[in-house]
């Protein structure tokens, strides 16, 4: 098999991987994943591996494979950050900070997601970084932790660029109560 051929099968084991993953069948996109993950050993493809290791580790955590998914995402990371990509670095992270949030441990998990949506800010990639902040806040809405809820949604609205109505309305409202908490 050819480097190309290998590299398009690589290609379309991970797309049917993902395409399978969002259907829920876990099995089969990790067998496509563990396939594609080999093909890109096989071309040294480091940003091959590190993709499919966040795969894995994301279907560990809906498996509730805490030990697995974690020693997957932390290798993926490892990977990212060697290559310099913030943006693969924030959604493993991002996925570490889920994998808490599964598992309860809320003050991990945005730890984590804190990290990632600054990792996501360097990448420049502002709208996943928006989304992020939009997750702890719900996690600190549910843990009634009110100003902090506020406080992330506010930042989550700041990163949409260029704001629309919608946003800076939003923004003028949730400022309001932030405003009043933090007068002496």
């Amino acid at each position: 098999m050819t480097e190309e051929s290998k590299a398009a099968k690589a290609e379309h084991l991970k797309d049917e991987g993902i395409r399978l993953f969002r259907f829920g069948d876990y099995d089969d996109a990790t067998a496509l994943f563990d396939e594609a993950h080999g093909l890109y050993v096989e071309l040294d493809d480091s940003k091959g591996q590190a993709e499919m290791l966040n795969n894995l580790g994301a279907i560990h955590t809906q498996e509730a494979r805490w030990d697995e998914a974690a020693e997957s995402f932390h290798r993926a990371q490892a990977i990212f950050e060697s290559l310099g990509d913030r943006d693969g670095q924030a959604q493993t992270v991002g996925n570490l900070g889920t994998m808490y949030r599964h598992q309860g441990d809320k003050e991990n998990a945005v730890d984590h997601l804190r990290s990632a949506a600054d990792l996501f800010g360097e990448a420049g990639e502002r709208s996943k970084e928006s989304a992020t902040l939009r997750v702890i806040s719900r996690i600190r809405l549910g843990q009634a932790r009110w100003f902090e809820a506020l406080h992330f949604y506010d930042l989550s609205l700041a990163c949409v660029d260029p704001p629309g109505a919608k946003e800076r309305i939003l923004r003028r409202l949730v400022q309001i109560p932030l405003s009043m908490l933090t007068r002496p």
